[in-house]
Order: C-alpha cells, then structure tokens, then sequence
C-alpha cells in the first residue's frame, strides 16, 4: 500500500510491456531547450523505449496555457495570458515553485508539440490532431470557466499531477479511517470511503496508460487532473465541507479511464463512428471540465460552505449519465466499424474497467498476533461446525460450466456490485430455478476478486437443524470474517477476545447470542473496507424465526460504518420481500436462464445415454434432438422439473415408450413429485412400506442420516409393547 508520498512514475515497468512488437524499435529521445521551458519531443519510435526499457527517463512538457500558437494572442485580449510571462498562481498551493516561460518560447514549444504529435498519431495510429481535452478547454462552452482552469496549474506531467492527487486523496481516507462516514444522496446513504478507494483505483488504472496519452498531449492530458489536485487538497484541509465533491470526482475519473481507453482504441480511424464518438467525447470533456472549473469556483468564493452540495451533485450525476450513454453508444459503434486488431492488452482492460477498484487492506490493528493452532481451532469450531467450504464445493461440482452467468453481465446486478450504497440484493424465483446454482456462481466470481473485499457465504437447509437457524448461520457467517486474509493463523481481535473472556469466566460451553452475533457483524464488517455476505435460500430458515436473521442483516447494513453488500436468494416469499422491500431484486423469469437449462437439458441426456440409463444407450441422433427440444420447452426454466423428467423417461423400455412419455410428462414440479409418490406406494410387497418408513425418519431427523443408519432405522419394527425386532 503506497504511504501517501507522490512517487515518479516507472514508465519502463508495468503491463505495456505487451505492447512490444506493435511499436517500431527504440530511438534515442531528444529533448529541445527553450530557454526557461523544456519540451519533450519524443517521437513514436522512442515511446516504445519510454514504456518498455527499464530506466525511468525524465518527461518533461510544455507549459503553455493556450491550445495552439494561433490562438495565443486571442488567449491573450480576453485575459488568460495577461502579460509576456505564464504564471500558475496555484502553484505555490501545492508546495510548488510557480512555472514561467516567456509567451515566445511558449508559442514555439506548442508548435513543435502539434508537429510531434502530428508525426506520431501517423507513425502509431493511435491518437490524431488536436487532444479533445485541448479542444474541450477551447470551446466557447467554456469561455466563462477557462480563466478558472487556466490558474490551476496543469503545465506538470500528468502522471506526476495524478501522483499528487492520489496522495491527496489517501491522507483523506486515513484521516477518515475511524468515522462512519457517508452521505445521503438521492434517497441513498453512499459510503464515502468507498468512493475514495475507487478514486484511488482510478488514478491507478489511469497511470497504467497515462504514458501513451502524454506522449501526444503532456500539456493537457493533466488538465483534469489538476483539477482533482486542487479539489482534493481543498477536500484534505476542509473535510467537512467538501464531502459530496468526492462523488462527483469518483464518477469523472472512472469517466477519463473509460474515455481514455476509447480514444486509444477507436479515434484513430476515419470512419463515421469514430467521428461521432470524437463529437460525443467532446461534449462530455466539455461537462468535465465545466463542473470542475464551478468546484473550484464556488470554493475561492467562499471557503466555509459546502463547495457543492448533494443537489448538485445529484444535478451533474443526471447531466453527466445521459453524456456517457451517448458515448457509450457511439464507441460501441466505432468498435463495430474497427478494422484494428493490435493493442489487445487495451482492449481487455476496457472489458474489465466496470468493477476497477484498488486493493485496501483491513485496519491490521485489529488483526490479533499469531496463534497457536490449537487454540486457533478451538476459537474456530466454538463460534461454528458448519462445513460450509463443503457445501459451496459439492454445488460447485453438479454446476456446468457457464451457469449463471447471465446475471453477472445484468445491468442491476452490476450496478448494485458497483455501487457505493451498501444494500442487499434479493434473488426471488420459483422452486427448482437453479437460485442455488446462481448462488454459488456469485460466490465464485467474488472468490476470484482480488480488490480487498472480505466475503462470507452460507447455504441454507430446511433438511438440516443447524442450517435453517439464525444464530448457526450468522454464527457461520463471523466465523469466516473473524479468519484474516494474510496470514491463516491470525484471527481479528473481537472474536478473540470474546472467546478468551468466556474462558477466562469458565464459560466456554456459552455460545454467542443473537445479540452478541449482531454486534460482532458491524465489528467485523468495520474493520474491512468491503464485506459481501451470500446467503442461499432465505426461505428454508425455520419460520418462526426467520425474522431475526432479517433483523441483524438489516442492523448490519445500516449500522456499519464501511461498504456492505448482501446477496440472498428465496422463493416467492411474500414475508421475506416485505422485510427488504426498500432495497432492489431480481424476478428469476423462465427466459433469464433458458441457455442454461438447454446445457443443463444436452449434457443429462447425453450423460444418460452414455451411461446405459436411457434405453440402454440405444438413441438415434433423431430421438437425442427430439428428447432435448420437448424437455427444454416444458421445464419452463426449473433445473429440478428437467432432471425429474429424465429420470421419468430412463424408465421407459423402447423408443415409442419414450415419444408417448414426452407427451404426457408433468409441467409442474408439484405433479412430477406427485407421480413419483404415487409409483413408490404402488409398489408390491413391503417396498411401499418401507419407502414411507424412510421419508419419515428423513422428515424428522436433526441431521442427515448416512445410508447404513437409515437402513438399520426402516428395518426395524417396534411392538405393541414397545420392543424392537428385525
């Protein structure tokens, strides 16, 4: 974790070096000088150096205020540049010397820039003409705010301005690191740390491509960026005035990543997509920079208000996202019109850049020393004994490939896993939909997350005692949180100093209580930045005490003072949505999982015949499609209804058994389960008996029964005076 302190970018290090064979061979860089300015007249054949050679060469750019050099003496009447020397009066602000360099020198150096840049964008095709960020800043949009962004002082490099930045905005979250710190907006309670960590994720991805981008416009590639430096400090030095700002710099910097990657990608070719993406990119660099300049505006105005208030940044959200949408559209567009099949490591970034957050580690305060692994285990199996790992492992191997993950890719469930609202959200569908399935397929992808976020799962079961209790589940669910995720003999404070007061008192036998259980939640969930929670079939928890797992959740949800997102599935339980009416959900259809349950359909069938089950392995390629087509259409999206109706046709003996089956099999899992009732008890002999005997023992056993207990249980009959005999 970087210590706060701005470091110079290592431009010879990183991911580009997968850009090596798309770039020409290394050219030593020269570097002009122009009396008090330096400009870096890097050519494209020295980029591939810049980014692939280990050494870290010195970038340095023009300091210039102005676009171009036509333009510097119309900069000049309307008063951006009031006399022959460019000043940053902002500088000093940042511990910085002001910046000065005569107008000549300046007009040169942006003259040698725009040819550099215009050899470069020929030799590389990856950026053309004029940056839109130069363009945004001279449009007439911005006539009243350009005095205002011209003083903040974005002649530096802009991986260097980003440093800063992110320097800034890591002192914030430390000084913050023991508040409950949100903000309502729109009805909803945002945990602003989280949208500090993203905002430092941002930062990071961003110096991951900075490098490119600088190449072809170092002047005002930082523009934005100095604009976050500002605000940002102002942000450090007022906390309590400037909290909604940060909202507003989240957003714009996942913004610039995204837009960065298009135009990298897309605007260097001449075709109609990419010049509406180019008009679109304009319009919202233009909003960009109009909000940041109205930030900065309304802070030198007066330093003891609010800067910007929830209104408007709720105002800017809604101008903002109908901008995005359009170029949204149009780069899907100009990624269909492409013809370029180099810069794939671009090109994943921009598939993945959704969920970019960085990597924060939990308060390590409140991690407790080593332990001994006796007393590790002995903690570990007195808050729970729920082989949950087990659980998750055996649904893990009944799921194909793929299952899923239609609701990973659902714009709610992306915008709820993105967010920096702490909710649950509710998946409801009917029985046998494959929620479990989902469930374990959220609880993988999350798995597999490596941005610091802490998770804990459970899978309920009315089967089961210990797993359709409260108090067993939540237990499970602190078992997992109290584990640390850097060293597996570590567990956090709280629960071991729980532990060590109940044996201190001799009262290790006392498990924890609701009460208890709900106060070590919000511990735990404050230690870590992030905290997801999965728990599967919310509607098997015994009835009656349903509610105080909804309660804690709830409590936790509300009371911690990080990031908390809960995901529960459930049947069409009216008790369960009342509970979490507030908070959003997912109507599982027949038509969300329909390619799963045609995989699910193929691979049973074809595991059926290739195992003998279905008419011997004797099926026509002819029967096999008919077989699949009939059972994909009537399972009406219930994994559990297919699986029984190919069980039902395994008993069939010949091919016109099968074909008169398809037709009358059972269209809801109701009437499969009835026909199956109906052919045990129809049975001759004592196997009717017998099967009654074990759905009774298996309704009330505490725990599942292994097979040679049942068997022993069915078998054995108890006499009118109450003795056992076989």
């Amino acid at each position: 974790m970087s210590d706060g302190t701005p470091k110079k970018p290592d431009r010879g290090s990183g991911q580009f070096k997968s850009l090596k064979g798309f770039l020409p061979p290394s050219k030593k860089t020269k570097v002009k000088n122009t009396g008090n300015l330096q400009t870096n007249h890097t050519t494209a054949t020295s980029f591939s150096a810049s980014v692939l050679a280990p050494s870290d060469p010195t970038h340095t750019s023009s300091t210039t205020l102005v676009t171009t050099a036509e333009s510097l003496s119309e900069a000049q009447s309307r008063g951006a540049i009031k006399n022959e020397n460019i000043q940053s009066d902002s500088a000093s602000q940042f511990g910085q010397p002001p910046v000065t360099a005569t107008v000549k020198h300046a007009a040169h150096a942006e003259v040698g820039n725009k040819e550099e840049q215009q050899r470069n964008s020929t030799a590389t095709g990856i950026v053309k003409g004029q940056s839109l960020w130069s363009k945004a800043l001279s449009s007439k949009d911005l006539d009243q705010e350009r005095e205002t962004l011209n003083s903040i002082n974005f002649q530096a490099n802009a991986l260097d301005t980003v440093s800063e930045a992110r320097s800034f905005a890591h002192k914030i979250i430390n000084d913050k690191k023991q508040n409950a710190w949100k903000i309502e907006i729109k009805g909803e309670n945002i945990v602003l740390r989280d949208i500090a960590i993203k905002l430092l994720g941002w930062m990071d991805r961003f110096k991951e491509i900075g490098d490119i981008i600088v190449q072809f416009d170092p002047v005002h590639a930082a523009l934005p960026w100095a604009g976050f430096r500002f605000l940002l400090k102002v942000c450090m030095d007022q906390q309590k005035t400037m909290d909604a700002i940060l909202v507003g710099l989240e957003n714009i910097a996942g913004l610039i990543q995204r837009c960065t990657l298009y135009e990298l990608l897309y605007l260097s070719e001449d075709s109609s997509g990419s010049k509406n993406l180019e008009k679109s990119m304009l319009r919202l660099y233009t909003a960009i920079l109009k909000f940041l300049a109205k930030a900065i505006d309304k802070f030198k105005q007066n330093r003891l208000k609010a800067v910007f208030t929830t209104e408007d940044i709720s105002n800017y959200l809604g101008n903002v996202e109908n901008l995005e949408k359009a170029v949204g559209h149009d780069a899907d567009v100009a990624k269909a019109e492409s013809t370029r099949t180099e810069l794939a490591h671009l090109r994943t970034q921009l598939e993945h850049i959704t969920n970019s957050t960085l990597h924060i580690q939990p308060q390590l305060h409140n991690i407790q020393d080593r332990l001994e692994d006796s007393e590790r285990s002995s903690i570990l199996e007195w808050i729970s004994t729920i082989p949950y790992r087990s659980h998750h492992e055996r649904i893990n191997a009944e799921r194909l490939e793929g299952t899923g993950k239609w609701l990973l890719e659902r714009e709610d469930y992306r915008t709820w896993i993105s967010s920096s609202v702490s909710k649950l959200l509710l998946l409801r569908g009917t029985p046998g939909a494959g929620k479990t399935y989902i469930a374990s397929k959220v609880i993988d992808s999350l798995t597999s997350n490596t941005t610091g976020m802490q998770l804990a799962y459970f899978y309920c079961n009315r089967a089961e005692e210990n797993r359709r209790e409260p108090d067993c589940i939540l237990s499970t669910i602190i078992q997992q949180l109290a584990q640390s995720p850097f060293d597996d003999n570590k567990l956090l404070k709280p629960i071991v100093d729980i532990y060590r007061e109940r044996k201190k008192q001799g009262q290790i036998s006392s498990r924890l209580n609701l009460s208890e259980i709900r106060d070590l939640l919000v511990q735990l969930t404050d230690i870590y930045p992030r905290t997801m929670i999965c728990i599967d079939a919310l509607d098997e928890i015994a009835e009656d005490r349903r509610i105080h797992l909804l309660k804690a959740l709830n409590s936790v949800i509300s009371q911690s003072k990080n990031l908390i997102k809960i995901f529960a599935t459930t049947r069409m339980n009216p008790e369960i949505v009342a509970q979490f009416k507030m908070f959003p959900r997912i109507e599982l259809q027949p038509d969300d999982n329909v390619s799963d349950i045609n995989q699910f359909v193929e691979t049973r069938v074809s595991n059926a015949i290739d195992d003998g089950e279905l008419l011997c392995g004797q099926v026509s390629d002819v029967l096999k499609t008919e077989i699949c087509e009939v059972l994909c259409k009537r399972s009406k999206g219930m994994f559990q209804l297919a699986a029984l109706q190919i069980t039902s046709l395994c008993h069939q003996f010949t091919e016109g058994d099968v074909r008169r089956s398809l037709q009358t099999l059972p269209d809801t899992l109701t009437a499969a389960y009835n026909d199956i009732y109906h052919s045990i008890t129809s049975q001759k002999g004592n196997a009717s008996r017998l099967a009654l005997s074990a759905f009774r023992w298996i309704q009330c056993s505490y725990e599942p029964l292994r097979t040679e207990t049942l068997l022993d249980a069915i078998t054995v009959e108890v006499g009118r005076s109450g003795e056992f005999s076989r």
